[in-house]
């Protein structure tokens, strides 16, 4: 199993030139999926780098109502790992996990997100602390989902972070069942392809296009650097009208 992603970046990451999963910077990356160089970068800061390279962060941010339900100490960015569920489908069966999760799961590469499409309106449980525990020794670093969970201590315990609507204790039985695996799905009213960068913390989940995470990177960048010079002016007794040009 390849659990190596490849480098999307060119000048994105300061010079730093390592892959997301680089081993030198390892430590830093094991929680947020960036370098050293860009741990300062939150969901905002995309949301404002997206605007800086002509997209709608309005149309790439997920529901408000996707919130972390476990303890989200840092922002995490990877590239999507999908499973779509589907109501009115029949009784799930051993086959459906095992192709659409399991399998999935199992291949994917260390610093992916898993992106889960419920189907349905009703908040169930797609999944639990034992899956969980097997996405974080895959090196994956967060789960997101429109739908619901459940273990939440559990996932906190281990240290994932997990964004869904809410916790419930009880799975979905026969209502839904996954029917597919990287394929495109619909999140929080958010296409997203397998591959396509998502990013997330307590402020909400925001999808990077893959084709525009270089540029989306190498602004976010700039947005940082601007903003840390404000902060200093602002420490430093500056008053805002001086520091903060709208």
């Amino acid at each position: 199993m390849d659990n190596k992603l490849p480098n999307p970046s060119r000048r994105s990451f300061l010079g730093a030139g390592a892959a997301l999963v680089a081993a030198s910077a390892a430590g830093a990356q094991a929680k947020s999926g960036l370098p050293a160089e860009l741990q300062g970068v939150t969901v905002s800061t995309v949301a404002d780098a997206l605007r800086q390279v002509g997209r709608d962060p309005m149309t790439l941010a997920m529901t408000p109502d996707i919130k972390p339900v476990t303890s989200a100490r840092s922002t995490v960015i990877g590239p999507a790992v999908t499973t779509k569920w589907q109501a009115g489908q029949g009784r799930m069966t051993q086959d459906d996990v095992r192709r659409n999760m399991f399998e999935p799961l199992d291949a994917a590469a260390a610093g992916s997100i898993w992106v889960i499409a419920g189907g349905t309106e009703r908040i169930l449980s797609l999944f639990g602390g034992v899956i969980g525990a097997a996405c974080k020794r895959n090196g994956m670093l967060a789960t997101v989902t429109d739908n619901g969970c459940r273990d939440i201590g559990a996932f906190d315990e281990i240290g994932f972070p997990v964004f869904a609507k809410a916790s419930v204790p009880y799975g979905p039985a026969d209502f839904v069942k996954p029917v597919a695996a990287n394929v495109a799905v619909v999140c929080g009213g958010v296409k997203v392809n397998p591959g396509d960068f998502v990013a997330a913390d307590i402020d909400g989940v925001i999808v990077i296009p893959k084709d525009d995470y270089t540029a989306v990177m190498d602004a976010a960048a700039e947005v940082l650097a601007k903003e840390q010079k404000m902060h200093e002016k602002i420490a430093s007794g500056v008053s805002l009208t001086e520091t903060y040009k709208i």
